[in-house]
């Protein structure tokens, strides 16, 4: 067995109530939304796991929005010695990356909330365009070279995403601020990769490794009272699809 050391998460970035947020090919009973609906399911249903991570958002109705409105700009949660501080309205304008301090607290919710082991060394964060980490998620290059980019399938899911277990860097998309919890999930659910990397844990497939990812990512918007599936219409039939190894 062996664990993929690229792990990504697919999706696009859309504008959601001031808030710029994952419109997420996520995939997991907690994994890759790389995969098809089974053979013999009803369409509708195939259409849904096909899509698992393509679904696109609008604006927030409802109670979402008020939940967006009503986020602190400042939190601190017992288990981190952090204050997380959040604006939706800020999220806009040149991304910036998160800092040495902001990355320490993450690893340190994670030691906490999903039992990974403390960090040995903080990864790297680059902030690069789509279709760069596009092509590093499908050939493990970041370039912009368009004879390796031509490689990259036609038909696929747009990757925002990325952690590199050869580089020990996460690769988050230009416009990232962290700004809410929901785009600051995003760093949750690639610095548990790199912690499952820095521990040599071991994987029958890319997609089991994405297990805790998505876990510890829904625990940490459900502490905000969100969670994958209100997020990121993530619903059950969806996570059991995408959870399996593919053959």
């Amino acid at each position: 067995m062996r664990q993929s050391a690229r792990q990504t998460i697919g999706g696009r970035l859309q504008r959601r109530s001031g808030t710029t947020a994952l419109a997420a090919a996520l995939a997991f009973t907690v994994s890759v939304a790389m995969a098809e609906a089974p053979a013999g399911k009803p369409a509708a249903q195939a259409a849904r796991a096909k899509a698992t991570a393509a679904s696109t958002h609008g604006d927030v109705p409802g109670a979402a929005s008020r939940r967006v409105a009503a986020i602190p700009r400042e939190v601190r949660l017992p288990s981190v010695d952090h204050t997380f501080k959040f604006d939706p309205r800020a999220a806009t304008g040149p991304g910036s990356p998160p800092s040495r301090e902001l990355l320490r607290a993450i690893a340190q919710w994670l030691n906490v909330h999903a039992g990974l082991k403390p960090a040995l060394a903080l990864p790297r964060v680059q902030l690069e365009s789509a279709a760069r980490i596009t092509t590093f998620r499908f050939t493990g290059f970041l370039t912009d070279d368009p004879d390796v980019a031509s490689a990259v399938p036609r038909s696929h899911r747009e990757v925002v995403a990325a952690y590199d277990g050869v580089a020990r860097a996460i690769y988050l998309p230009e416009s990232w601020r962290g700004s809410t919890p929901v785009e600051l999930s995003m760093l949750v659910h690639e610095m548990v990769h790199h912690l499952q990397h820095e521990a040599k844990e071991r994987f029958a497939c890319p997609e089991m490794a994405e297990g805790d990812a998505y876990a510890a990512q829904d625990r940490w918007l459900r502490t905000f009272g969100g969670s994958l599936e209100s997020d990121f219409d993530l619903d059950g039939f969806t996570l059991l699809v995408v959870s399996q190894c593919k053959p």
